[in-house]
């Protein structure tokens, strides 16, 4: 949340503010206390210094900016065939009757008469202050915590009435009135992770909005989070080695030329994080592999560059190796079955052939047998 003193700067002020702020940072020590509440100052400077930016840019256009939101007129007649409510009161919108407006960037909606008593932030103001999500299962800290009082509109919630009833968000654990929970129901990453469990559950508006933005974003990192994860859950090991696979072929398809001018790499393009590591999933992705979706999507990549770098492209096709072993005329590759690429050299030997030679690799054997002999050659020169 933007400090208040912040809020009522002017815009120069802000600008004056953030070269203060940015000097003094350069000034302090690393990880210290005074440097990380600096840093969030200039975050805070920098987020108010974008909104004050966007609504010199919209308000010619008729844009509302409240909170981070971008309330664009709504043209009547709205949908006859679904009712759409107000994110402020709950009431039904008439889209003949009411003059409304609608979130560009998270999908937040109000009446005319509702915009200015707004008290929730645009959940793309949230996540562009902190894209990570709560990683505990329903942290519930109960209604006596909370004063007895709505989490985002601080109106009193009771159950001895249905309109002030609390509801809990299963994503933040706090409670909500009725006008900010509406019973939207969607799956929580925490249970993902922890659990493999994709049951949807209650969130808040507030909650779903925010979660709504974040489901495609690459910021869970499996290993870090819950490394055993991969080892119960068969699709994610699937997953996980034709993500490897892929990064393996980059390589080849990163430097051929025939790749690049008809873009292969292009194929992963809606999920652009799979060709830069094999450890970030975002939320869809998890929710793509629990549900058949995202295994043979890999699959008919990884046959698509398997196929142009082995059977295709000639220039690829040289990059590949013999196994020194057994001497047989196939060529393999790093992404093959059946194959050890060797940590000290790179080489790629067929696994059958390096177990039987008691793991060794034959040319770093060759290389330690030289270095030894070099060695025990410069002694005796010495002599």
């Amino acid at each position: 949340m933007l400090q208040e003193s912040i809020l009522n700067m002017s815009r120069e002020m802000v600008g004056e503010n953030i070269e203060k702020c940015k000097a003094l940072i350069l000034q302090c020590e690393e990880a210290t206390t005074r440097r990380r509440a600096l840093v969030h100052k200039l975050i805070q400077l920098r987020l108010r210094l974008q909104e004050m930016e966007d609504t010199a840019e919209v308000a010619s256009t008729g844009v509302l900016v409240q909170l981070g939101h971008h309330l664009q007129p709504q043209k009547p007649p709205l949908s006859r065939t679904s009712k759409q409510y107000c994110d402020k009161c709950a009431h039904i919108i008439w889209g003949v009757i009411h003059i409304s407006y609608f979130c560009s960037l998270c999908e937040y909606r109000c009446h005319g008469r509702c915009v200015e008593g707004t008290v929730r932030r645009c959940a793309s103001a949230v996540l562009a202050e902190d894209p990570t999500y709560i990683l505990r299962i329903c942290p519930e800290v109960g209604l006596a915590a909370q004063n007895y009082k709505c989490a985002e509109c601080k109106r009193i919630i009771t159950n001895k009435s249905a309109w002030s009833e609390p509801r809990r968000c299963d994503y933040t654990g706090l409670y909500y009135c009725p006008a900010c929970h509406w019973g939207s129901r969607v799956v929580l990453p925490a249970r993902v992770l922890h659990n493999w469990d994709f049951e949807e559950r209650g969130v808040s508006r507030q909650s779903k909005q925010f979660l709504a933005l974040m489901r495609n974003r690459p910021v869970l990192n499996l290993q870090a989070l819950n490394k055993h994860l991969v080892k119960f859950v068969e699709e994610l090991t699937t997953v996980k080695k034709l993500r490897e696979d892929i990064l393996l072929m980059k390589r080849y398809l990163g430097s051929c030329r025939a790749a690049q001018e008809t873009r292969m790499l292009r194929h992963l393009e809606e999920r652009q994080h799979f060709v830069e590591n094999a450890h970030m999933y975002s939320l869809q992705d998890l929710v793509d592999t629990e549900y058949g979706v995202l295994v043979p999507y890999l699959q008919r990549v990884h046959h698509s560059f398997s196929e142009h770098i082995k059977t295709s492209c000639l220039v690829c096709q040289g990059k590949g190796y013999i196994c020194e072993i057994c001497d047989v005329s196939e060529i393999i590759f790093p992404f093959d079955g059946g194959v050890v690429v060797c940590d000290g050299c790179s080489t790629v030997l067929h696994h059958l052939c390096y177990t039987s030679r008691g793991s060794k690799c034959p040319r770093c054997v060759r290389q330690e047998a030289r270095r030894k002999q070099e060695t025990a050659g410069g002694q005796g020169s010495a002599r």
